[in-house]
């Protein structure tokens, strides 16, 4: 789904240049359902601080897989009515999407760096495999590769183009502090591929 009139897309334009070695091309609207069993179904997403390989430094623990999606405007269905927000507003959303313990999802808010910047938004993403996922494919020219435990890290190295991806919760208490955090349900993650690339590609599988 491409930019309406009226989103700001000078807004949007500048978030693009700031990750544009993430997303190479044009940015699409994010969409944000609130579907069933509290999932988050999120068309055309932006992800970054990619840590797949789950590898430690002062911020993570080694083992610890995971990624941010950031929050811009975009579309929301909440289940009440579909319509365009900005970035606060889907912040707000999250938030306000309160489980059984009276707290919504963990967004993180950073104030802007320089005056008449926007806030930096963002909801951190655990990865974590069993038996029950998460599922993860990866398009990489005319080919889709479901990816495993072993082979998912290859997604901190590459270009992409487009990532949707559902999201779960998990909402428990520690030491008497209810929390929500969320986890990775299911991924597709289309890659950029060079022209060079795809051309090889094509050379050595040509269509029947």
């Amino acid at each position: 789904m491409y930019l309406p009139q009226s989103t700001d897309v000078t807004k949007l334009n500048k978030l693009h240049k700031n990750f544009a070695h993430v997303y190479p091309k044009e940015i699409n609207i994010m969409e944000i359902t609130f579907a069933p069993r509290s999932v988050l179904e999120i068309n055309d997403a932006r992800i970054i601080f990619r840590n797949f390989k789950g590898l430690g430094d002062k911020y993570n623990r080694e083992g610890d897989r995971n990624f941010a999606l950031i929050i811009t405007g975009g579309m929301l269905d909440d289940g009440r009515e579909k319509r365009e927000v900005t970035a606060e507003e889907m912040a707000d959303a999250l938030m306000n999407d309160i489980n059984r313990l009276g707290v919504g999802w963990n967004v993180k808010i950073k104030a802007p760096r320089e005056e008449g910047d926007e806030p930096f938004i963002y909801l951190p993403v655990k990865v974590k495999f069993n038996e029950r996922g998460p599922k993860v494919y990866l398009k990489s020219g005319r080919n889709t590769l479901p990816l495993t435990e072993e082979t998912v890290g290859m997604l901190d190295d590459i270009d992409i183009v487009s990532v949707d991806l559902d999201i779960r919760p998990y909402d428990d208490e520690m030491q008497g502090r209810a929390f929500r955090s969320a986890y990775l349900q299911s991924i597709w993650v289309t890659q950029e591929v060079d022209r060079f690339a795809a051309r090889f590609a094509e050379e050595e599988s040509p269509e029947e």
